[in-house]
């Protein structure tokens, strides 16, 4: 009878201890990550918790520095302008003019790709399928 009692015991400290580890554990885990309030064209080069932040959420950041005086650039700008609007749940767009030339699209896992001056509509959101965690149907039903 005793050692059915003292095996009751363990059995039952077994499974409050388990318990708590679980209950624990899951509130840990759970803790979600600050809020950061980024809008979908940025004018400004972000800090590296944004850039974290941003990819963390599934979206895909498009950089876009080009010079101050760059008359080509604008379709350019347009165009991304556009493509950021139309995806703003997949997509932020950082787009600064000065001395810094960078034209690249960082994907998930931080993946970066080169992007062609010259790039259009087509092209872009072919890549963009390609390095994007969260695809918008565009991608899933290959329309591009």
């Amino acid at each position: 009878m005793e050692k059915e009692r003292a095996m009751a015991i363990v059995i039952g400290l077994i499974m409050i201890s388990s318990l708590l580890g679980y209950a624990l554990n899951s509130s840990v885990i759970n803790q979600e990550p600050p809020k950061m309030n980024i809008p979908t064209i940025v004018d400004r080069e972000l800090s590296p918790q944004e850039v974290v932040y941003i990819l963390r959420t599934g979206r895909v950041i498009i950089e876009n520095f080009y010079p101050e005086n760059c008359s080509d650039c604008l379709n350019r700008n347009t165009m991304l302008e556009n493509f950021a609007e139309r995806y703003s749940d997949y997509v932020v767009l950082v787009e600064v003019p000065g001395n810094l030339t960078r034209f690249q699209i960082i994907g998930s896992g931080g993946k970066i790709t080169k992007l062609n001056e010259t790039i259009d509509q087509k092209e872009l959101m072919k890549i963009f399928c390609q390095v994007a965690i969260g695809l918008p149907k565009e991608c899933l039903f290959e329309t591009i």
